[in-house]
């Protein structure tokens, strides 16, 4: 009679067969065997923040510099084409702590008593003039807390034996480790961390991961996942709005699906679900009513949860009155529907035209003009004023307040062909949009707005040779019901014999509109009042 292997022993020497052929586990393999971590060949995308999705950062503060960042360079991945970047500097300060350290960690469900396999790669490398390059001064650990906890603080770490640390410009080969254990609970945390020992300054410390691998027992008990869905207010058509779904699963849930009624218009999948999640989805409505959002969330048991959201949707509206400026101009050059203003200033001019000159017109046939001139006035004029502005504002009214709304425009700068070449992408010349709350219908109050921001149109062309018309977009959540808004050139330097052109087309202040209430109209009903006739 021959005994029956142990299954544990029998995928223990199969993940040692793999490593040692270069594989990692992607998918769950034959017998409830497969990767337990998500994202761990870091190939399924990073957050803002640079930590890899469905991982957390960490790091413990202190006179230091921490950095997490998406590396694509083909001498530090795996597999695939991303590792995971951890730095630590310590260039910008010349009072430093010992034991600086950053880090990243995933909460795992695994099965009590049975062996794990876990697998690293990476690569350390600091500056070439850096005296402790090869003496255990960096070193990467890991760790685990045996409750699925997050504390990082109360690790009991171990350090991976990776005696090399390279030329920050000339780095060697991908250090490899691996080790077994067994899973003290269900569920756990990895920890993995970079550690700069010492409290010495002028140093930068660069740690790329890559291939992590957690390879043992899949669980296969576990409820239908929790979901939550926080749908989007004050919606409407044509711009995008964020759908919140919050998850969670005992398992893990690797496929997460967004539907429009029962058109699928988002999904997230993972090799290996995550515990938990956050995911932001991006709905564009296409068409007005009530809308029924629906999330379709299924974990690695293939049980699948799913919950519904009503959405009311309505078109969106436009605010502002001519911003295309096809609908005319004053004599004084200043399109209708709207009002300018500017600060004046010695020796300077500050004029408006309906511009009809095809390159500076973005549709139709008519553009803003505003023009800032010195011309006329020495180049270094004493009398010359810095900070000169020029523009136009108009009230938009009926607003939903908390409501988004897209602020747009197209433009471009122009100066004289005489200007200095250096001058025209060092901004000396800007365009800038602010607002205020309440109707300011001449103007008159430019100056007391004080969230001036400028638009990114960096590049100034010369006036005859335009290059093209830039687009800019911003979006402003409405913090009451009426504000004025403005937009306006910006010459910064008191320079004379100048000439600053802004046209602007296509301004636009569009989002939420309340639809009005419907009215019920009552017809009055006529009442018979019966006659009686005395003695009948």
């Amino acid at each position: 009679m021959f005994a029956h292997p142990n299954p544990y022993r029998v995928f223990f020497y199969l993940a040692l067969l793999a490593l040692a052929l270069g594989l990692t586990f992607a998918v769950t393999a034959a017998g409830g065997y497969g990767e337990r971590l998500s994202n761990g060949n870091f190939e399924e995308g990073f957050g803002a923040n640079g930590v890899a999705l469905n991982w957390v950062g960490f790091e413990n503060g202190g006179n230091a510099f921490y950095h997490f960042q998406d590396d694509t360079a083909p001498a530090f991945a795996f597999n695939g084409k991303h590792s995971q970047l951890i730095q630590i500097s310590t260039m910008p300060y010349y009072v430093v702590e010992p034991e600086r350290y950053a880090g990243i960690y995933q909460t795992i469900a695994v099965v009590a008593g049975t062996p794990y396999t876990l697998t690293l790669h990476g690569m350390l490398r600091v500056l070439p003039t850096d005296p402790d390059m090869n003496n255990w001064a960096y070193v990467v650990q890991w760790g685990i807390d045996p409750f699925g906890g997050t504390d990082w603080g109360a690790v009991d770490w171990k350090t991976l034996p990776w005696q090399d640390t390279y030329d920050w410009q000339r780095p060697g080969p991908l250090s490899h480790f691996t080790t077994t254990f067994t899973a003290p609970t269900n569920k756990i945390t990895l920890f993995i961390r970079v550690l700069k020992k010492f409290a010495t300054y002028g140093r930068d410390l660069y740690v790329n991961l890559d291939g992590i691998s957690l390879v043992g027992a899949i669980p296969t008990e576990g409820a239908a996942p929790t979901v939550e869905m926080i749908p989007p207010t004050f919606v409407y058509t044509t711009k995008p709005f964020r759908v919140r779904v919050n998850l969670s699963d005992a398992v893990g849930a690797p496929q997460v699906k967004l539907f429009d009624e029962d058109k699928l218009i988002a999904s997230q999948t993972h090799a290996v679900g995550p515990l938990t999640k956050q995911i932001d989805f991006l709905w564009t409505p296409l068409f007005t009513g009530t809308r029924t959002l629906k999330v379709e969330v299924t974990n690695a048991l293939g049980k699948t949860t799913t919950i519904t959201q009503s959405v009311k949707v309505v078109p969106i509206v436009e605010f502002l009155a001519n911003g295309d400026f096809e609908g005319g101009f004053r004599s004084d050059g200043v399109a209708l529907k709207w009002e300018w203003f500017n600060n004046g200033g010695r020796n300077v001019i500050h004029q408006l035209y309906d511009d009809t000159w095809a390159p500076v017109v973005s549709s139709g046939k008519h553009s803003q003009l505003i023009e800032i001139s010195t011309i006329g006035h020495g180049e270094h004029d004493p009398y010359q004023e810095a900070d000169r502005f020029a523009g136009i504002c108009q009230i938009v009214s009926g607003l939903t307040p908390n409501a988004s709304y897209y602020l747009s425009a197209q433009g471009v700068l122009r100066v004289s062909e005489f200007e200095k070449v250096e001058q025209l992408d060092d901004w000396s010349y800007a365009a800038q949009w602010g607002y205020l709350i309440g109707a300011d219908p001449a103007c008159a109050r430019w100056n007391d707005v004080d969230n001036w921001q400028v638009i990114p149109w960096g590049h100034t062309d010369y006036r005859e040779s335009p290059t093209k018309m830039n687009s800019f977009s911003t979006v402003l959540f409405a913090p009451a019901e009426t504000l004025t808004i403005y937009l306006r050139g910006w010459k910064k330097w008191a320079f004379g014999n100048r000439e600053f052109l802004l046209n602007l087309d296509d301004v636009s202040f569009a989002g939420y509109k309340e639809p009005p209430v419907p009215t019920t109209t009552i017809t009055p009903t006529a009442t018979l009042t019966p006659t009686v006739t005395p003695g009948k």
